[in-house]
């Protein structure tokens, strides 16, 4: 049976598009798909009475065509530093188990590929934002300013609540190294980053 969860923290992604991604305005990604590594950064969170502070969880997503048409391929990262009971909270959250933005994504997804525990690293400064998980994901993005220095948002995102806007950035490198299919180098390419709170109630 699933618990109340609620999480607050900062997303991050980048992809193969160029900035910004058109996939937001249901056009084909660059390249006539999508390859993105999408991972949110729990501050405070809990499923339950699991608490998931310090956490953090992704998705690697590979899709041919329209993105927000489905047919995805994923993998689910997972934060090494979560115990057996954490983890398990955080994969049926970010599986759409769980009700909530994850569960009306859900059928969007043709095949979930695997599931990986690694280590996760973020850290955000002066526009700059850094992010790892393990020896896998690789992400340095840099903020992006529109008209009169200001930075560049888009709204809605489909990994952003509503309430929240999704800031454009650029990667100055943006690496996923998984296997043979779950593997590409886009750096140079979008990214998105926000502050995030949700839950499923």
């Amino acid at each position: 049976m699933t618990q109340d969860w609620n999480l607050k923290g900062n997303f991050i992604e980048a992809c193969n598009c160029s900035v910004p991604c058109q996939c937001l305005w249901w056009e084909p990604a660059d390249d006539g798909g999508c390859t993105v590594a999408l991972f949110w950064n729990i501050e405070e969170g809990t499923y339950g009475d699991v608490s998931v502070d310090g956490l953090g969880a992704g998705l690697l997503l590979i899709d041919e065509g329209v993105l927000l048409e489905g047919g995805w391929r994923v993998v689910l990262v997972i934060d090494a530093a979560a115990d057996e009971e954490q983890a398990e909270a955080l994969e049926t959250i970010f599986s759409g188990q769980a009700g909530g933005l994850f569960e009306a994504a859900a059928p969007l997804i043709d095949t979930v590929e695997d599931s990986v525990v690694v280590p996760f690293s973020y850290s955000a400064a002066d526009g700059h934002l850094s992010f790892s998980a393990g020896d896998i994901v690789t992400i340095e993005t840099d903020s992006a300013a529109g008209f009169g220095d200001e930075q560049g948002s888009v709204s809605p995102h489909p990994f952003v609540p509503p309430a929240e806007t999704a800031n454009t950035g650029k990667t100055t490198e943006a690496t996923v190294s998984f296997d043979n299919d779950f593997s590409w180098d886009v750096s140079g390419n979008n990214s998105y980053f926000s502050e995030f709170e949700m839950a499923n109630t």
